[in-house]
């Protein structure tokens, strides 16, 4: 079922904001690419409210000793307790994982409203 969350306009390239749908936290992430996701909002490690997390990209380099650049701006969240990371896109834990994933929920854009799919 689709529930509308908020405006396209509401959370600006770059940047997260969180939402309760159905009594659950959600935080949904406007990415460097322009596109838009929703992730479960506690962390699964100890229940720390993801919201409060930074938004990062990767680092990454052709080869070791050359210079690095960062990938995947605004893709990846990080825990504020414990610094466990998260892909947005996926909801895979890059720090453990094997044991750790966050739910993603899907997100429609109608007529500049944003919904998700709970």
């Amino acid at each position: 079922m689709q529930y509308h969350v908020c405006r396209v306009a509401d959370v600006p390239r770059g940047e997260k904001r969180s939402y309760t749908v159905k009594n659950i936290p959600v935080v949904v992430v406007h990415s460097e690419q322009d596109e838009f996701y929703a992730i479960y909002g506690i962390c699964p490690h100890q229940r720390s409210p993801l919201s409060e997390g930074l938004l990062i990209g990767l680092t990454e380099a052709t080869q070791p000793g050359e210079e690095f650049c960062i990938a995947r701006a605004g893709e990846i969240i990080r825990c504020p307790w414990h610094g466990f990371t998260f892909d947005v896109t996926t909801g895979a834990c890059l720090t453990e994982p094997d044991k750790y994933r966050v739910r993603t929920y899907p997100v429609k854009i109608d007529n500049h409203e944003l919904y998700l799919e709970i």
